[in-house]
């Protein structure tokens, strides 16, 4: 099972920028997935951060979660689960494409596609 580690999450409002920390697989949010996706892994100065959960952060639509189609190092295809800050949603579907990823002790493949679920405004 992968480790978890602290990641920070910047969220702007007006003219004000918040910062939410949250826990992910370690090592995922790395490179250029960490530059695409808009989430950076915790500082030293930044570990003292109230944790947030997951999903009441996509509940308040600071974060979205998208779905990448993967090819794993042993060639087979895979499904991985991101996070990215809602401002980064509309380059994230282009810019991932191709990208390695590797989480700490688990697989690590190559990024074929990047997809998200629309959000549901109203059913009535």
């Amino acid at each position: 099972m992968a480790k978890l580690s602290k990641y920070v999450a910047l969220a702007t409002a007006g003219n004000v920028t918040s910062k939410y920390a949250f826990r992910a697989p370690a090592g995922l949010y790395a490179g250029q997935i960490a530059t695409e996706t808009g989430i950076t892994v915790a500082a030293d100065n930044e570990q003292d951060l109230p944790e947030y959960q997951v999903a009441e952060l996509l509940k308040k639509g600071i974060l979205r979660r998208v779905t990448a189609i993967t090819k794993t190092s042993a060639g087979k295809p895979s499904r991985l689960k991101l996070l990215c800050t809602n401002a980064k949603l509309a380059t994230i579907l282009d810019a991932l494409k191709g990208d390695a990823y590797a989480i700490t002790g688990g697989g690590t493949g190559t990024i074929q596609s990047v997809g998200f679920a629309r959000r549901v405004v109203s059913r009535g």
